[in-house]
């Protein structure tokens, strides 16, 4: 029992403070991989979406038609 303590205390003190268990890699992969896929993801529907609104686009703008619309019925009345 005596040499068990002795080999204990060894891998004590040999032993690096503050690693990471390896069982937590795996973790840390699957939360890169989710991060970089949202990014691609984010950064795809912001480049190639057309029905936003991030620059002038005029041929998908309807709001010029509902103000022309609006001041021709107020004229009318």
């Amino acid at each position: 029992m005596h040499a068990s303590r002795l080999l204990l205390n060894a891998a004590k003190k040999t032993g690096k403070k503050g690693g990471l268990p390896v069982e937590m890699y795996p973790l840390f992969a699957a939360v890169a991989v989710a991060c970089g896929s949202g990014a691609f993801f984010t950064y795809r529907h912001f480049a190639y979406d057309r029905q936003l609104r991030l620059w002038k686009n005029p041929n998908l703008s309807e709001l010029d038609n509902v103000l022309n619309q609006a001041t021709e019925e107020e004229k009318s009345n």
